[in-house]
């Protein structure tokens, strides 16, 4: 009898569906941590320089940095433009400098399956340059405007070969200022302007 019961039970557990649970996020500082890491070893996103330009007067300048999960998808799909899904442990970041190459902060995006369907499963986050967390996790602000570039997987490639076009930007950074070499890069670039 108890044989019986214990194989109607394990049919039972066998037959159960698994249950789906959203994939938990690093903790900020372990990102963060990770983040370091990149910028200690100068971990050049593919397509990326030190000190290209910013979009912002906040931030002239901006360095993208990427791990080798992110530059191994990078090189195999040829470019940013032609990935069309980053692998989970993807992690992308964008140091922000402003005129005088002085950190202002520090932007990530990390993947992780299982964490945000509907958002291509990217954990967002914004950091002060000292590593003090802004906002993390499912940030609507990052997500929006990433959005734009959802059939590169959320991953905009850097400047010029993608820019926002100045109506996109304002509605993004309505209390901001356009950075003048961004500017003249929508000029100089009108084929790269995200539509």
């Amino acid at each position: 009898m108890r044989k019986l019961f214990l194989s109607g039970v394990a049919g039972l557990i066998l037959a159960t569906p698994a249950l789906s649970f959203a994939a938990e996020p690093p903790s900020p500082a372990a990102l963060w941590h990770d983040i370091q890491v990149l910028q200690k070893s100068h971990a050049l996103m593919l397509e990326s320089k030190p000190y290209q330009p910013g979009s912002r007067t906040v931030d002239v300048y901006t360095t993208d940095l990427a791990n080798s999960v992110e530059n191994d998808a990078v090189r195999k799909a040829g470019s940013i433009e032609k990935v069309k899904r980053y692998p989970s442990g993807a992690l992308v970041v964008k140091e922000n400098y402003n005129a005088n190459r002085k950190p202002t902060g520090v932007t990530a995006m990390l993947k992780l399956d299982g964490y945000d369907k509907a958002d291509r499963d990217w954990v967002m986050a914004a950091y002060k340059p000292n590593g003090q967390i802004v906002s993390y996790g499912k940030v609507q602000a990052c997500i929006s405007c990433h959005t734009m570039a959802t059939q590169q997987d959320f991953v905009f490639a850097p400047p010029p070969a993608q820019l926002l076009s100045v109506a996109v930007w304002k509605a993004f950074f309505p209390k901001q200022q356009i950075a003048p070499q961004y500017a003249q890069l929508l000029k100089q670039y009108p084929e790269a302007i995200v539509k």
